[in-house]
């Protein structure tokens, strides 16, 4: 089918309404789901399905549940959630992507140091008491804790080892510290170079090195003990989430592949002076940043979506802001309407922000006499061999601010907003009864996007705190001898009552000369800080509902480690990972202060979020689902009256069809 059909297709699929820019009736975060199928914006909600599907009872079931599921060749497990390439999960300024959220969500791909971390989130949300993960300088890896002892699983490179005798099932996983101790453990599983034992490991067992003859650098890895580190704390941020809002005259549309070969989400890296494409083209293994983030092995890629929002302009003002949030990470954006400009002294420009209106970046404008359509498009600010960034690539929501003369009219606005997602987090329809399930909650979650480098534009206190940054990388350090404070006031958007919020961020104890490097996902040298003689490190998160106090401990740092195996280790990063989540607030709180206190540590990521429970009434939905059946478009619109927080549906498809999915779109109506 051309494509301008396609698109006059999925524009028939739906009509919707235009609602006035101060109408609270919305839908907040709805999901569909396939009957069965893990929904991965909810981590345990991921780890129970997978649980499920595995028909895994026992410790050792799950956590092996948990490696399949997410190893890197689609060979060995459905839907192959995850696949390995380079260069392509990272985002400015913290780097190569951690946050298990949005790894699955918006990518779904990555390398060891992105499943390593994902795993480690899955672990914990799956009940298990403990996971860690390792830095073994040229790989990451993570360990599970159960039966007394911890167990390492690599779903990149695709291994696991079993030590002892006895049904392969029963036998113990090995940990990372006792292949630090015998090498043998992987390598006697070996016979030759490059045949595998029979009945020595399960499938997969690092079928990439067996087939190069590298499993002797594989155990090398682990032997070579002086330069393996422990993330001493979890390695992994919980500060995004997958709750969005759509309002009258909005919908999102959510392909199941890319619209177009050429359009996906294209990371720069910054360096304090210039930006350039973060992924690397390596003609050994034909990897062609052209080619997207396709995988290397497969037909497996990404898709995008987009977010159109219509408001109705019930009184034209200017300038008219509009919030543009967007729950996977963003590609571009466009901003359509009718114009009238009567004469050459009449104008309209368009700016963005990304930092919730503190800073404007200008982009398009048009200058009159005009009449007609016009196309407004962020500021681009990089343009590179394989694409562009936009002021807006890159974030997840952003301010689009249309300012204009007196004489000016705009009609017909369309705001859009385009996105990157992983396809296999999308209820796929297949031959046969499909049943469907839509479910939507009641809370409207804000995140603040705070940069550390940025931080005074976001705080509304500091005290003998100050950045410290070089090369695009940095991190906020107490000054003198005293200790640094940052105090943030958040409110809820239109003056609503609080009923929750969330706060965290990345604190580095940096004493040995250790912190973490952005573009790696490892660690960089730097001048240890503070000095030898210095005082105890420490830090602490409080929050109060008045900015002088009293303030309630939130998490206080304590350098104490402890060891569930009972085997300490005395090569550690010490980078708590920290986030907390409070919804025991009085009533009636519609603002409150989270205070950052450091002394002796850097934070260099700040992860804070409003939450507030709607109780205005909510618009009906519509849920269209788009497939091929046989060659020939389909769709299915199911309707969803207003406040229905969940409903359930069918689709049935003739057992005989072939069917491609093509999209789903959800649709706000008033």
């Amino acid at each position: 089918m051309h494509k301008d059909t396609w698109r006059r297709v999925i524009t028939a699929a739906l009509f919707f309404l235009m609602a006035g820019v101060c109408c609270r009736a919305q839908v907040y975060s709805p999901i569909l789901l396939k009957a069965g199928q893990p929904d991965a914006s909810n981590l345990k909600a991921l780890a129970t399905g997978i649980y499920q599907q595995a028909h895994a009872q026992t410790p050792r079931e799950k956590a092996e549940a948990i490696w399949r599921f997410f190893l890197t060749d689609g060979r060995f497990v459905k839907p192959g959630f995850w696949y390995h390439i380079a260069g392509w999960a990272y985002e400015e300024p913290m780097g190569e992507v951690l946050d298990p959220i949005k790894l699955l969500n918006s990518y779904g791909f990555g390398l060891c140091y992105h499943i390593a971390p994902l795993l480690e989130a899955m672990y914990d949300a799956g009940g298990f008491a403990d996971s860690r993960v390792w830095f073994l300088t040229g790989h990451t890896v993570a360990e599970v804790f159960y039966d007394g002892g911890y167990h390492y699983f690599d779903s990149d490179m695709m291994g696991y080892n079993p030590v002892g005798s006895g049904p392969l099932k029963t036998r113990r996983v090995a940990s990372v510290h006792d292949i630090e101790q015998n090498g043998n453990i992987i390598l006697a599983k070996i016979d030759g170079t490059k045949e595998v034992k029979a009945g020595a490991v399960d499938d997969p067992w690092y079928p990439a090195d067996v087939r190069a003859g590298a499993i002797g650098g594989l155990a090398e890895l682990f032997t070579t003990t002086k330069d393996n580190r422990l993330y001493a704390f979890k390695r992994y941020p919980q500060g995004h989430s997958m709750d969005f809002v759509l309002r009258p005259g909005e919908r999102m549309i959510r392909y199941f592949h890319p619209e177009s070969s050429q359009l996906y989400y294209l990371p720069y890296q910054f360096d304090g002076t210039a930006w350039r494409e973060f992924p690397q083209e390596i003609a050994e293994y034909h990897i062609r940043t052209n080619d997207g983030p396709r995988s290397q092995k497969d037909n497996r890629s990404w898709a995008t979506g987009r977010i159109e929002y219509r408001p109705r302009l019930q009184k034209w003002g200017s300038p008219a802001d509009f919030d543009m949030p967007c729950p996977y990470v963003i590609i571009d954006a466009q901003f359509t309407m009718s114009v009238a400009l009567p004469s050459k002294k009449d104008k309209l420009s368009i700016a963005t922000s990304v930092d919730g209106g503190r800073t404007w970046t200008n982009g398009t404008s048009l200058q009159g006499p005009f009449h007609g359509k016009w196309t407004a498009l962020p500021a681009t600010t990089v343009k590179s061999e394989h694409g562009i960034r936009t002021a807006i690539s890159g974030t997840y929501g952003y301010r689009v601010r249309i300012d204009s003369s007196t004489n000016a009219q705009v009609e017909n606005l369309l705001l859009a907003t385009r996105f990157e997602l992983n396809p296999r987090t999308l209820p796929e329809l297949t031959p046969g009864d499909n049943e469907l399930q839509y479910r939507s909650t009641g809370q409207n979650r804000i995140e603040i996007p705070v940069r550390a480098g940025s931080v005074d534009r976001f705080a509304s206190k500091i005290e003998h705190a100050r950045y410290r940054g070089s090369n695009g990388q940095g991190y906020v350090i107490n000054q003198g001898s005293v200790p640094g404070e940052i105090t943030f006031a958040l409110a809820a958007p239109d003056g609503q009552q609080l009923t929750a919020f969330d706060a965290g961020g990345r604190f580095l104890d940096l004493r040995d000369g250790l912190a973490p490097d952005k573009l790696t996902a490892e660690v960089r040298k730097i001048e240890p800080w503070p000095s030898a003689n210095a005082p105890a490190p420490a830090a602490r998160i409080a929050w109060a509902v008045n900015p002088d106090g009293p303030y309630h401990e939130l998490w206080t740092y304590n350098p104490k480690l402890s060891w569930k195996d009972g085997q300490p280790i005395d090569r550690t990063l010490r980078w708590p990972e920290v986030d907390r989540h409070v919804d025991r607030i009085p009533a009636g709180t519609k603002k409150i202060y989270v205070r950052y206190t450091i002394f002796g540590m850097a934070i260099d990521d700040f992860r804070l979020a409003t939450i507030d429970s709607q109780s205005q009434p909510r618009s009906p939905v519509q849920v269209t689902q788009i497939w091929k059946q046989n060659g020939i478009v389909k769709s299915h619109a199911e309707p969803i009256s207003a406040g229905i927080k969940d409903h359930e549906f069918s689709i049935d498809i003739p057992e005989s069809a072939t069917v491609e999915n093509e999209a789903i779109i959800v649709e706000c109506l008033q």
